[in-house]
């Protein structure tokens, strides 16, 4: 679907919840504007009238002051009745943009990993952003503006046709070509935002992208070459405004004259009708005020068009988003599941990375059976499958052939989060988020007690260094756990782990680049969480190596060898080699 059908029409499905509120709202406004905008004006136009056609003696005012007293009384009446009207309106549009960011999010959340393996973070913040921000971008004017000036039309008719027939015709005449030539221009420039808003979610992708490694890029002495990228953005961002305030300033010339033609022939006309006689000093008022009441609010239309160019332009690219539908997707009736013994079965599975074909199939029958409580090391050269193999089956990507089974149940037959809940997932660069300690690890079981949550840190060695931080477990651990060190994060990442207590565990070995005390704490607390659990470790430190009960080399998506670490060495074969090249407790993988 059309990328601006489909926003308003996201728009509209979640304002129409609050259809009571809006019902409310709206009606309210029709008999704002009029007191305000049609009843005031017309008690005035009576006093003019009035003082037109007497002296001003003392019967004169007795008849203008009830008249003066009217017109505070609407003052007062629309001041308050319009306070009301903006209190109901932002909560409610308030409320409706509170469901829009909801609805994007979980799309989001939605989406299969390879979803955020080609997008920029900050790219989709930006998006996001600008989505839910672009519903009051569109409903603020279409109220304030399109809504009153339709209003203002109707009462200015209703009014001026009997007395004043001319000046109705000559506004809606000129109305109704101002209308749709301003339309028509605006959408002109349609393409021109859309383009703009892509350079500035480009700008944005490429800041949050230098941030998120800025220690990378001080590392390497890179700011000089960030900087340059950035310029680089910041330029395209620039000119894609530059082309779009030309266009719109094309707009505005051609709008503008056709305003003031506008006010010049109301004006003409309202005199000549006063000059022959045909209408009184207070029509000549009336005509004047709603004429320019209506200019007003038709400039506001010029710029509510040009609002509405850039709020398709931003809304444009999570529009196209949200209309994706995830690659990996729940079964229409799934079956409930919940791991209990954690056998593991690929059965003849087959797989491909979607920009591949079929010939450069990654695995073409692979089978691999893990028992349950067994521990089993994944080993081979870069490239082999051995983190494929992990993210099949999280179901992050799904294979193309064969079958993977848990317990006896294929994972396509089940949901998402039930055979997620039944997986323990420890990766290799620890997942923290920028919370604190104690809802890092309790992420794992968010309704774990507070004692629960220390003897999972204490099972994971890191219950020390935490109760000997100033706030303890109420210590926030920056973005990605940046105010801890690696092994520090890993061992919350292991407490995580540990109170999750699932009967399988995928786990990422991480003890690479970490110091001799983090290494050993590390290992330790890695060998309680494997206990009582199926276990499969992605191995590249050789003492969890062997102690594995079984071990599988991989080499280009097929299991060359497999069996225990003496069986393996003994046969000398690929595993052998890898072993003999080992170099400071690791496998050499290249």
């Amino acid at each position: 679907m059309d990328t601006n059908a489909f926003t308003l029409r996201t728009y509209w499905q979640h304002a129409k919840k609050y259809k009571q509120q809006l019902m409310t709202i709206y009606p309210l406004m029709l008999v704002a504007q009029v007191v305000e905008d049609a009843i005031q004006p017309l008690i005035v136009s009576g006093i003019l009238t009035n003082i037109a056609k007497n002296n001003v003696d003392q019967l004169a005012l007795s008849k203008i002051w009830p008249l003066l007293v009217l017109v505070l009384l609407c003052e007062f009446f629309g001041h308050l009745l319009w306070n009301i009207i903006v209190r109901l309106f932002w909560k409610t549009q308030d409320a409706i943009m509170r469901d829009l960011s909801m609805t994007v999010f979980n799309h989001l959340n939605s989406m299969s990993y390879r979803f955020f393996t080609d997008r920029f973070a900050g790219s989709l913040v930006n998006q996001s952003n600008k989505f839910v921000g672009s519903f009051e971008r569109l409903t603020d004017p279409l109220t304030w503006n399109v809504y009153k000036l339709i209003i203002a039309f109707v009462y200015t008719a209703v009014i001026l046709a009997p007395v004043a027939p001319a000046v109705v015709i000559a506004i809606i005449a000129i109305t109704l070509v101002y209308v749709p030539t301003v339309w028509h221009f605006r959408r002109k420039q349609i393409p021109f935002n859309k383009e703009w808003a892509s350079a500035e979610t480009k700008r944005t992708g490429q800041l949050a992208d230098a941030i998120t490694n800025i220690l990378a890029v001080k590392s390497f002495a890179n700011e000089k070459l960030e900087s340059k990228r950035m310029q680089s953005r910041v330029n395209d961002v620039h000119s894609k405004s530059v082309d779009t305030m030309h266009v719109s300033m094309r707009h505005e010339l051609i709008s503008g004259g056709m305003q003031r033609s506008i006010n010049v022939s109301v004006i003409v006309i309202s005199v000549l009708l006063a000059v022959n006689g045909y209408i009184q000093v207070g029509v000549i008022y009336l005509a004047l005020t709603f004429t320019l009441g209506i200019m007003r609010r038709l400039w506001d239309l010029n710029n509510t068009f040009r609002q509405f160019t850039r709020v398709f332009g931003d809304a444009g690219d999570m529009a196209t988003i949200l209309q994706i539908k995830p690659e990996v997707a729940d079964p229409a009736n799934p079956i409930p599941f919940r791991a209990k013994a954690g056998l593991i079965e690929l059965q003849d599975t087959v797989f491909w990375y979607p920009d591949l074909t079929r010939k450069q199939a990654l695995f073409n029958g692979l089978n691999i059976t893990i028992q349950p409580g067994e521990k089993v090391g994944l080993i081979g050269p870069s490239g082999g499958g051995k983190t494929t193999i992990t993210k099949l089956l999280l179901r992050f990507m799904d294979a193309q052939g064969g079958s993977i089974k848990i317990d006896g149940q294929d994972i396509t037959s089940m949901t998402q989060q039930d055979l997620r809940r039944s997986i323990t997932y420890v990766p290799q660069e620890p997942l923290l988020f920028h919370r604190t300690i104690k809802e890092n690890i309790s992420y794992g079981n968010h309704i774990a007690s507070d004692m629960l949550i220390k003897k999972a840190a204490k099972s994971a060695n890191a219950n020390d260094f935490i109760d000997s931080l100033p706030q303890g477990y109420e210590t926030t651990v920056g973005e990605r756990g940046v105010k801890l060190s690696g092994g520090q994060k890993q061992r919350i990442a292991i407490a995580r782990a540990m109170i999750k207590d699932a009967p399988i565990l995928i786990l990422d070995e991480a003890t690479s680049a970490l110091d001799s005390e983090s290494e050993v704490l590390i290992q330790d607390a890695l060998w309680k969480l494997m206990q009582h659990k199926t276990t499969l470790v992605i191995a590249h430190r050789l003492s969890t190596i062997q102690k594995m009960d079984r071990i599988i080399v991989l080499d280009k998506g097929r299991v060359v060898e497999q069996g225990t670490h003496k069986e393996l060495v003994k046969n000398k074969g690929l595993y052998a080699k890898l072993w003999a090249h080992q170099s400071g407790g690791f496998l050499q993988e290249d």
